[in-house]
């Protein structure tokens, strides 16, 4: 009679823990498998390339999962991996093509299927090279680009050290809004070979990668590629700033104002460095975010110069280029003396000379007033000499 009851909970205690089991050994079994067909397409926008993969077969068999990818890519001489989480089955981003790209990718179930702990697959990758071509010593050097007060993009570039004779570079460019790329249409030339462009109105690609290709051939043989990317508010040179004025406020301090150059940087997109000089003394610099000044001249000097110039700030762009030097303006000591002669001296005179004139004509009044009063007398005084 007392057997039956501990019997039962035996038998009930192995089936609780063999379900248990069960249940814990089939979520910890549960695999996925990663990605399929993975691949870098490169629709020929000179660096922004698209990735794409398909899902993985046995995918049907996890309809009540949620499903995403880890996706992670580089160039290949970088030691950081991108990485990002997507239900979609493509991903756009730029590279640099003078380099490989490799990419790889897992699948992630997550949800009621897994008993709410996280599954990944394995990983799949693949990569991608552009085929080079050339001698390396035939692609161009030192390329620059600048935005020139954002607003007129120009690229220059110097011949690669062994480019065979007749041969000549080409400028390909591409931004987001463009349906192929173009080549330049305004190319800069030096001895018969292109060595720079000048671009038209691309106030549309700002703040978007801008990606360019200069490539070449020659009867020999074909040049070496080189691809830029770049974002035109990185490559801004300002306009220098105008219309200078110093003036002394007071025997050791200063007063400049500028205005910022014309044309469309706003102007709380700059920043400004002072550079000014004492006599034959050292130029001193200093920065503000303003377009007005106070410096500190030094008892007795007798010269002191400044000049400014400015760049688009951290507000505005990461990087840039520093405008050219504004013209410069000074102040020599015997000016300011002149100043005061001509600002002291010359007032006071012309009181005095106002007080002068009018005692004159104050004189000239009495005179003319006792002119008349003796007139007057004498006429009486003959009268009466008469009766």
């Amino acid at each position: 009679m007392h057997r039956k009851p501990s019997y039962l909970k035996w038998v009930y205690s192995i089936f609780l823990f063999a379900t248990l089991e069960h249940g814990y050994s089939s979520s910890s079994q549960i695999t996925v498998d990663p990605p399929h067909n993975l691949k870098i397409v490169d629709p020929g926008f000179l660096g922004h390339l698209n990735l794409q993969w398909q899902p993985p077969l046995t995918l049907g068999m996890f309809q009540h999962c949620t499903v995403q990818y880890e996706l992670r890519y580089r160039n290949i001489e970088s030691e950081d991996w991108e990485t990002i989480i997507t239900k979609k089955l493509n991903y756009e981003d730029g590279f640099d093509l003078n380099q490989g790209v490799e990419a790889k990718i897992q699948t992630l179930l997550t949800g009621h299927c897994t008993n709410g702990s996280d599954v990944h697959s394995k990983w799949t990758q693949t990569s991608f090279w552009i085929p080079l071509q050339g001698e390396p010593e035939t692609k161009i050097q030192e390329m620059q680009c600048i935005y020139y007060n954002w607003k007129s993009l120009q690229c220059t570039w110097k011949p690669g050290e062994k480019i065979p004779e007749g041969a000549n570079y080409n400028l390909y460019y591409w931004y987001e809004g463009l349906d192929h790329a173009l080549q330049c249409a305004d190319y800069i030339e030096a001895n018969g070979r292109h060595i720079g462009c000048r671009f038209p109105s691309v106030e549309l690609a700002e703040y978007q990668d801008f990606n360019i290709c200069v490539n070449g051939s020659s009867l020999a043989l074909p040049l070496r590629a080189s691809y830029f990317s770049f974002q035109l508010q990185n490559i801004v040179k300002p306009s220098p700033p105008e219309q200078l004025n110093l003036t002394q406020r007071k025997r050791e301090e200063l007063h400049l104002e500028w205005k910022s150059p014309e044309g469309p940087i706003p102007s709380q997109c700059l920043t400004y460095e002072v550079q000014f000089q004492e006599d034959d003394a050292s130029w001193v610099s200093r920065s503000t975010e303003k377009e007005v000044i106070t410096l500190q001249k030094s008892n007795g000097s007798r010269r002191f110069c400044v000049s400014v110039r400015d760049k688009v700030n951290i507000y505005c762009a990461i990087e840039g280029f520093w405008s050219e030097w504004s013209s410069k303006q000074c102040l020599d000591e015997q000016q300011e003396e002149e100043r005061w002669l001509l600002f002291t001296i010359v007032p006071i005179t012309l009181v005095m000379l106002n007080a002068i004139l009018i005692a004159l004509l104050f004189i000239q009044k009495q005179r003319a007033y006792l002119k008349q009063v003796l007139g007057k007398k004498e006429i009486h005084l003959y009268q009466e000499a008469i009766c």
